[in-house]
């Protein structure tokens, strides 16, 4: 019977260094000075008002990472605009890619405090829920400085835009972040600034990238990228 007891005991013991050992590994310690780890979070794929754009994007090439502070930024922006964007359905378009589930803070297609969305629009004066949804039409839109398309069909909603980055701000605030950048064609930034909410989106301390190529400036007039930093 003693021995029985002692080669439970042992059993024991070598079991729970055993499992220890295998739920283990050093680099997924989280740092306890820091805010921010950089263990690769992925976005989720969908939510009642937000859908990522790409099932290919987001489940194959793996452009869906964001650091912890930011995922939860997200998940509380779409809280708030639950209740002040209640018509409003937001397209995510690209996240940061990981390396072995693990962020670099010094490669910025891996950094993980960056996502790109698409700009929320409008068809005949309503929010437009379900446009593009292949993708191959994008080319055939082209939009002015007031953000109306030439066919007159969709125009970019400026003023769930501004709300939208006013509530990604504010839930980033939460979590000791902020919106640093914010990158839309550079003709779209005045327009922005009119609206109803333009106001105090001035008096935050986002900046708007001015200075973009003929490109880049073409390339997010139906984008908008947003950019994290630590508040402090």
């Amino acid at each position: 019977m003693k021995k029985q007891i002692i080669f439970y005991f042992i059993l024991c013991i070598t079991a729970t260094h055993s499992f220890g050992q295998l739920s283990y590994r050093e680099k997924e310690n989280i740092r306890l000075n820091t805010k921010i780890s950089d263990i690769a979070y992925k976005l989720p794929y969908r939510g009642t008002n937000y859908k990522f754009y790409g099932t290919i994007k987001f489940h194959i090439s793996g452009k869906a990472f964001v650091n912890n502070g930011v995922y939860n930024s997200f998940i509380e922006a779409q809280h708030f605009s639950k209740y002040n964007l209640p018509d409003i359905y937001i397209r995510l378009l690209k996240g940061s890619g990981n390396k072995s589930g693990y962020l670099d803070k010094n490669k910025l297609s891996v950094c993980g405090n960056r996502i790109v969305f698409m700009t929320p629009m409008t068809k005949g004066g309503q929010p437009v829920k379900y446009y593009y949804r292949t993708g191959l039409f994008r080319i055939f839109y082209r939009f002015d400085s007031s953000g109306k398309s030439k066919k007159r069909c969709l125009n970019i909603d400026f003023e769930s835009l501004a709300q939208y980055l006013i509530n990604l701000d504010n839930a980033a605030h939460y979590f000791g972040l902020k919106v640093n950048t914010v990158t839309i064609k550079r003709e779209f930034i005045k327009t922005l600034y009119e609206t109803s909410s333009g106001k105090d989106l001035q008096q935050r301390k986002m900046r708007f990238i001015k200075y973009l190529s003929r490109k880049m400036n073409k390339k997010y007039e139906e984008l908008f990228l947003v950019e994290f930093d630590s508040a402090s």
